[in-house]
């Protein structure tokens, strides 16, 4: 509901479904939307934070918790028994609060439920708006996954901000003994909360909103296309789309998904198969696809899936490859910037390159989005690709000339270019130092070639950023010529590479030969080393906390798998998007010599393509 409607609801008139609680197994005597609520142990402490407002002090509570445990209920019941007079907001998007700043209004609830969609809008939500409406006495209230907190908590400096400023509300997965003895209490008169109590292998939250009975919805499904348009619709949520996913979107989507065979049916029958199954309610009025209306009468905007069934398919899927399909549905489908800059990112943490390159496009030139063009021309400069990096910039100059940031990108993009074709002759002619200069600039756009010439003009500082850069690309060759030259930067990284693999003969031969830094480490070794078995409860602890959004968990197991030699789980860290394993397992390919030096450097320019074949070339397109 748009804020300038006039016509706002107060609190007591919204429903349950209007807040986006779920919907609820029935049974046969169930006559209440709801099955009673089941007191909570964090009850207390949130309507505590909830009732400390006062006219010029409000409350913004954010719950944090998995899909299905009960955060939306508890904020529902709450917020009723505390405001029930009070008017009730639930704001599109971002751009409808930011709207309010200079007029906010009073004794107004802010529903932000799936707060991740104004934190990541365009425009995002701001500390500022936020403040301005606690300011006057209201009350903001939100809900995430723990990934999405995770994120929220390592994004730019205002968000950092407004989540410092939040009153955050963990919910457990599992309710508590005590929670379940008031349970089986109320189970004597609830016979909904009688049969999720009995329910096995789930909780009781995610019994209600009828988890159990939604995966057997995707494992049992009742034609090939039904389960396709929700395999299409969860790989989406997985790359970080939230809007409604339209029928034109799906149906595309759908047939990377499908075997040849059962591509011969038209396409326009796909749906017609699918849809039925995939929006059947289930125990009432839960479903894996739910129908979104586009804010008018009679419209249809797309479909949604069951945040309890996309949180199981994201980890039953959590590896597998999206069809290629699936990616060009989603770019020339989406129209709202904050999925697609998800999008991209997902792309360029996947290596998918030829997805990103598209969707970056669109992000700059329909959203004027300046970040979104400096990262394409970015990318198109390590394609070799400098005259369209150098069109993206100026085209982005043209919507917005004070736009100072691209200008200084756009420049500096210009004397790359010149550079370059200043090697390039050499290069051609097969100088074999010509041809690696032009390579190591177009890997990093430039910035080791720019240490290298700060090294030779005698800047110890850019030395060791290049020693560090080099590790981080897996240059062993170069970093051990550095080493026997006496660099104590280069002898200390090749000695922590010679630890993380176990290299124990490379180790003391360094240390016999005088290399200071091998004879400490081996001094330090741990005798039995680094051995796959013993890591395998460490890296199964890193992937559950990967799962719950820690950025710096990601950064640990992508080192731990490289440290392990481990090719296939960074490959699978990479299909599954996690961060740096792109360029661990890029490093451990230059490392290792598993691929051509010339191969590697072509995987970190070109990417893969969507079943992990290396991508061919630019020449190559969406098509």
């Amino acid at each position: 509901m748009r804020l300038d409607q006039g016509d706002r609801l107060r609190v007591d008139e919204a429903t349950p479904r209007e807040l986006g609680i779920h919907s609820a197994i029935t049974a046969p005597d169930s006559t209440d939307e709801l099955p009673m609520y089941v007191q909570r142990d964090f009850d207390f402490d949130l309507r505590t934070v909830l009732s400390a407002n006062g006219p010029d002090r409000g409350a913004f509570v954010v719950m944090v918790g998995a899909s299905s445990t009960g955060k939306t209920r508890s904020l529902y019941e709450a917020v009723y028994a505390l405001f029930p007079d009070w008017s009730l907001v639930q704001p599109l998007e971002a751009a409808d609060l930011l709207e309010l700043k200079s007029f906010p209004p009073r004794k107004t609830v802010f529903w932000l439920d799936e707060l991740q969609q104004y934190l990541g809008g365009h425009p995002p939500l701001t500390s500022e708006c936020v403040r301005t409406l606690l300011r006057h006495g209201n009350v903001v209230v939100g809900t995430l996954w723990p990934d999405q907190y995770a994120a929220w908590t390592s994004a730019s400096e205002d968000l950092r901000r407004l989540a410092k400023g939040a009153c955050l509300i963990s919910v457990p997965d599992a309710l508590s003994t005590d929670e379940l003895n008031e349970a089986g209490e109320i189970a004597e008169r609830d016979s909904r909360i009688r049969i999720a109590l009995h329910t096995r292998d789930t909780g009781l939250t995610q019994a209600l909103a009828g988890g159990p009975a939604l995966v057997m919805r995707w494992e049992q499904p009742a034609t090939p296309y039904a389960k396709a348009v929700i395999a299409a619709a969860a790989d989406g949520h997985r790359l970080g789309v939230h809007a409604p996913l339209s029928p034109e979107l799906l149906a595309e989507a759908m047939f990377g998904y499908l075997k040849p065979a059962q591509r011969v049916k038209p396409a326009e029958v796909w749906l017609t198969e699918a849809l039925p199954h995939a929006t059947k309610p289930l125990h009432g009025d839960v479903s894996a696809l739910s129908p979104v209306d586009d804010g008018v009468a009679g419209t249809l905007a797309g479909y949604t899936i069951a945040d309890y069934l996309a949180q199981h398919l994201r980890r039953v899927r959590r590896t597998a490859c999206v069809p290629h399909e699936a990616w060009h549905a989603f770019i020339t489908h989406l129209r709202r910037p904050s999925d697609l800059r998800r999008l991209a990112d997902a792309a360029t943490a996947r290596l998918r390159y030829r997805y990103a390159e598209p969707t970056l496009e669109r992000l700059a030139d329909e959203f004027n989005d300046g970040r979104a063009a400096m990262e394409l021309a970015d990318l198109l400069v390590r394609q070799d690709r400098f005259e369209r990096a150098v069109d993206v910039l100026r085209r982005r100059l043209a919507a917005d000339a004070r736009d100072w940031e691209v200008g200084r990108h756009l420049s500096r993009t210009q004397e790359l270019w010149q550079r370059v074709e200043e090697i390039r002759p050499a290069a051609d002619a097969g100088d074999p130092a010509a041809r690696q200069r032009l390579a190591e600039i177009l890997v990093d756009c430039g910035i080791s070639d720019d240490l290298r010439v700060r090294e030779r003009n005698g800047d110890l500082t850019a030395g060791e950023r290049l020693v560090e850069r080099l590790t981080d690309r897996g240059c062993i060759s170069e970093i051990r010529t550095r080493a026997d030259q006496g660099q104590e930067a280069a002898a200390e990284a090749l000695a922590d590479l010679y630890v993380a693999w176990d290299e124990v003969e490379l180790l003391t031969a360094r240390a016999e030969a005088g290399d200071r830094p091998a004879q400490l480490r081996l001094s330090k070794r741990h005798p039995d080393g680094v051995h796959a078995e013993g890591a395998a409860a460490e890296l199964a602890e890193l992937r559950a906390a990967v799962d719950d959004g820690k950025p710096e968990a990601a950064l640990q197991l992508c080192a731990l798998l490289f440290e392990l030699r481990d090719e296939a789980g960074l490959t699978d860290e990479l299909n599954a998007g996690t961060k740096g394993a792109a360029d661990r397992l890029l490093a451990l390919y230059m490392a290792t010599g598993r691929h051509a030096p010339e191969k590697t450097a072509r995987l970190r320019s070109f990417g893969l393509d969507a079943d992990e074949s290396p991508f061919p070339g630019p020449e190559s397109t969406l098509r």
